[in-house]
């Protein structure tokens, strides 16, 4: 038996914005109990070297590859450098967001096309590849959602509506993906301490705002995000099918 340390042991992962906030930390969980981890980054590339050492500290294969996953081409060419570097692929971990901030009233259409291709193609085209690669026992796929896709944060609404569209499509991978043994769910976080939170433009305003409505008044850490990720793609969630697990500490109760 495996013990739990060990329980990705020879596993091979792929995680999109692994390099940094909630890709970061699901791809040094999932490092830590014992897979072989593929982070995707697309600008900063010092600090995917630094998340690779980290994995590589941990005694586990780490790969970094640079791509835009708003890009279809650039999506098909990260899988098959996964697959060429590790044989295949175990789990998936559609993370990577992009999108503009600001009112609904003024989405225009680079905004509203960045969000769609950032956000809600990119997890269909990468669950798309993934499926290609998964052994025939199987594979797990987890998409990083958002509150936003079903309660209105400020100035989120393109983003928002990306979300609600990945959301939809995990419960179609889901039903169409059951047969072959790949569970698809997803792990929807309320406001986090990542840098991310820097693009919004009243960013302490609403810091004291989500905290208030929170009952634990605080804004949740990248590891418990994380670690409900990581939870989806173990043995563990075999039961848990089409499904958006939603961790923001209370605050849309």
């Amino acid at each position: 038996m495996v013990n739990g340390m060990e329980q990705f042991h020879g596993r091979r992962a792929l995680v999109t914005g692994g390099s940094r906030g909630i890709g970061r930390a699901i791809a040094l969980r999932l490092a830590g109990l014992g897979a072989s981890v593929a982070i995707n980054y697309v600008k900063n590339e010092e600090t995917a070297e630094a998340t690779a050492r980290e994995i590589e500290g941990l005694g586990r294969s780490a790969l970094r590859v640079k791509a835009d996953v708003s890009d279809p081409k650039e999506i098909k060419r990260l899988f098959a450098t996964v697959k060429e570097s590790f044989g295949g692929l175990d789990i998936f971990v559609s993370n990577a967001v992009s999108g503009v901030i600001g009112p609904a009233t003024r989405i225009g259409r680079f905004g509203w096309d960045l969000a769609i291709n950032a956000n809600a193609r990119a997890f269909m085209i990468g669950a798309q590849e993934a499926a290609k690669i998964f052994p025939e026992s199987g594979g797990k796929i987890v998409a990083v959602s958002s509150i936003g896709s079903f309660t209105c944060l400020s100035g989120y609404a393109a983003v928002g509506a990306s979300k609600a569209a990945l959301e939809a499509l995990v419960r179609y991978f889901a039903r169409e993906l059951a047969p072959r043994n790949i569970n698809v769910n997803a792990v929807s976080g309320g406001p986090v301490e990542t840098a991310a939170l820097d693009y919004f433009p009243d960013k302490e305003r609403l810091l004291e705002e989500w905290k208030d409505r929170t009952p634990a008044h605080r804004i949740a850490r990248p590891e418990e995000i994380a670690s409900v990720a990581v939870f989806l793609v173990s043995d563990g969630s075999s039961w848990i099918q089409g499904q958006t697990i939603v961790v923001d500490g209370g605050l849309t109760l």
